[in-house]
């Protein structure tokens, strides 16, 4: 594998790469989804205390979306670079193997 002191099997951080992608992509369809029921709110009455709450609560359903639309890059900038480490570890592990073979 890779070296006496880290084992690394590309093709689990792989499999594991490909789920954190499906993950992603479920977090994004779901933040989507859930975006005008949580910055759509109607004030239940005519009175100023019921817009102003209403106000308050667009207010906290748009800074909720902005926070899920932040987790979801994360959560794929993690994927990708899982991904980009699988493939470094494949490669180096190619070349010590082509290494030791002469």
């Amino acid at each position: 594998m890779s070296s006496p002191f880290m084992l690394v099997n590309s093709e689990v951080v792989a499999g594991a790469s490909a789920v954190e992608h499906g993950g992603a992509a479920t977090m994004g369809a779901t933040a989507a989804g859930t975006a005008a029921p949580a910055t759509a709110i109607l004030p239940p009455g005519a009175e100023e205390a019921s817009a102003a709450a209403a106000a308050a609560f667009m207010a906290r359903g748009a800074e909720t979306q902005a926070m899920l639309a932040q987790l979801v890059a994360v959560r794929e900038l993690f994927a990708q670079t899982m991904s980009t480490n699988a493939a470094a570890y494949a490669a180096v592990d190619g070349i010590n193997h082509a290494t030791l073979a002469l």
